[in-house]
């Protein structure tokens, strides 16, 4: 009996059990913020692509004739596909954006709301780049989260 009760008051080894706790919360929350400043990340990125897009088709519009036939090529009309294949060359490590992230579009208005054709000089392009991120925090079921982000801007030349 005297044993038993010198086993149950024996406090050896309670360290270890209350470290194991304390890890474990300690990790998730370190993860968890890591995994945030990832998101935060890929949300610069998407932004960062919608902006350069519109960008790029913004440049290659109004008077030019000839089709882009590279995404380094100057003095040419940027369709759907070079914006695409454009905004694909940009560095973005870590973030895996294909050609269905991003959706090109001629308004074929101008900023006061007025008709004009597509690539006439005063007319908008509106790019927009979308993004799922997948958190991933141990012990923590979840959620994808949809990034998205668009950029307009008025053709110049």
């Amino acid at each position: 009996m005297r044993r038993l009760k010198r086993l149950a008051g024996d406090e050896d080894g309670a360290e270890l059990v209350e470290f194991a706790f304390s890890a474990a919360i300690l990790f998730t929350l370190m993860f968890g913020i890591i995994e945030f400043c990832l998101l935060a990340y890929s949300s610069s990125v998407v932004s960062y692509a919608a902006q350069q897009g519109a960008r790029y088709a913004m440049v290659r519009g109004s008077d030019w004739a000839k089709p882009c036939s590279t995404t380094l090529t100057a003095g040419c009309q940027a369709a759907l596909t070079d914006v695409q294949t454009y905004v694909l060359s940009l560095p973005h490590p870590g973030v895996n954006l294909t050609t269905s992230n991003i959706t090109p579009t001629w308004l074929l208005t101008n900023a006061a709301g007025v008709a004009c054709t597509q690539y006439s000089q005063g007319c908008q392009v509106q790019v927009t780049v979308s993004y799922t991120f997948r958190l991933n925090v141990p012990y923590v079921k979840a959620p994808s989260i949809p990034l998205s982000s668009t950029s307009t801007e008025t053709i110049q030349d």
